[in-house]
């Protein structure tokens, strides 16, 4: 009589370390993926609230720029500077406001919202 033949189902010691370690490699790489993302959003939320801000004083100042040339700054919450000015050309206007952003890590950015206008 033949001894009953061994088979060994699984994996070897060496194998669950190698996947292990792919494991936690791909985890990190996910884990910095994520730092990044929220670091973007949190840039991308700025800006949009920036540019709501920038909007919002341009179509004010469209509305009584017929009145003349004007101009001024703000500081905002958050460290927003803001400068805008209407610039009268015979009987047209141009609207610009400004905002100077700063952003994480000492960056900053700006956005510039322009609006023209016709006075009758």
């Amino acid at each position: 009589m033949r001894p009953p033949c061994r088979s060994y189902a699984g994996f070897t010691l060496i194998e669950t370390i190698v996947a292990l370690v792919l494991f936690q490699i791909g985890m990190l790489a996910l884990v910095a993926t994520t730092g990044v993302a929220a670091r973007d959003l949190a840039d991308a939320v700025l800006r949009r609230r920036a540019s709501a801000v920038a909007r919002n004083r341009a179509e004010a100042l469209t509305a009584s720029a017929c009145r003349g040339a004007a101009s001024g700054s703000a500081v905002l919450p958050g460290g927003l500077l803001e400068v805008w000015r209407v610039d009268a050309a015979g009987d047209s206007r141009a609207v610009v406001d400004s905002i100077d952003v700063p952003l994480p890590r000492g960056r900053r950015t700006s956005v510039v919202a322009r609006r023209w206008t016709v006075c009758a």
